[in-house]
């Protein structure tokens, strides 16, 4: 939903909780120029991205398209990617003792993240961008993660100060964005971790629990250090365009 995972699309996704999302900004997942990544357009590699790029922009579309025809609106879709998150949620506090349980984990996760990213997809080629739905898109975001790492902690696959480590790193690095932008900072693409990245560790951690049960304990690990790492990178980012700002008016 904000921040969204790139090989589903944000992967809306979406951004963090500023100001651009009032607009159902689901965008991450498809735009190459804002991030220091994707934007690399030199040579072979930037090449492959840039058909990598058209093929999944080609691809939302087409699932956007199906959506609209059967009747879903952007804010439907978003509501529905919530409630595959909370059944993620809910079976990782089972504690994912069956295989069953297991798989029914990762597909509702992937689902869900597929769910995220077409949303904004469908808002914008339709004309159906409303303040409301950036707003509910980013809340539903926050709490989908909140409930992730919840269920982790609850079905005693990860410990609880690690839970809380991970989901507390995983607000800020959405909220120093959102601050920051009320400055005239934009921050997209900034870090390792924004929310299409998260999901997609705690994905492949989830998949990599078939065959080891510290998979999850090592993947949350690593969000949490990455979206610290991402916090302090932003901090730093804003400080040195903050203070080059400040300069320039002196």
């Amino acid at each position: 939903m904000t921040e969204h995972l790139m090989p589903f699309a944000t992967l809306p996704k979406h951004g963090d909780l500023g100001s651009s999302h009032l607009a159902y900004h689901n965008t991450r997942f498809c735009e190459v120029d804002d991030n220091p990544i994707m934007g690399f357009h030199g040579g072979l590699f930037g090449s492959m991205l840039s058909k990598l790029q058209y093929l999944v922009e080609g691809h939302f579309r087409s699932s956007a398209g199906a959506f609209y025809k059967a009747g879903f609106t952007p804010n439907a879709v978003t509501a529905v990617g919530f409630l595959l998150t909370l059944v993620a949620a809910t079976l990782y506090a089972t504690g994912l003792g069956t295989i069953w349980s297991l798989s029914g984990a990762v597909l509702a996760l992937l689902v869900g993240a597929y769910f995220d990213a077409v949303d904004g997809t469908m808002a914008r080629r339709f004309h159906q961008m409303s303040k409301m739905g950036g707003i509910l898109d980013s809340v539903l975001d926050r709490l989908g993660e909140a409930a992730l790492y919840t269920g982790l902690a609850i079905g005693n696959l990860i410990p609880g100060w690690l839970s809380l480590w991970a989901l507390s790193a995983s607000l800020m690095v959405s909220y120093v964005r959102a601050r920051v932008d009320v400055e005239g900072v934009k921050l997209k693409g900034v870090g390792f971790a924004e929310r299409p990245e998260r999901l997609l560790i705690l994905l492949i951690a989830t998949i990599a629990a078939a065959f080891n049960s510290l998979s999850l304990e090592y993947g949350v690990g690593l969000v949490a250090i990455l979206s610290t790492v991402t916090i302090v990178e932003r901090l730093f980012r804003t400080r040195t365009l903050l203070s080059g700002s400040e300069r320039g008016l002196a």
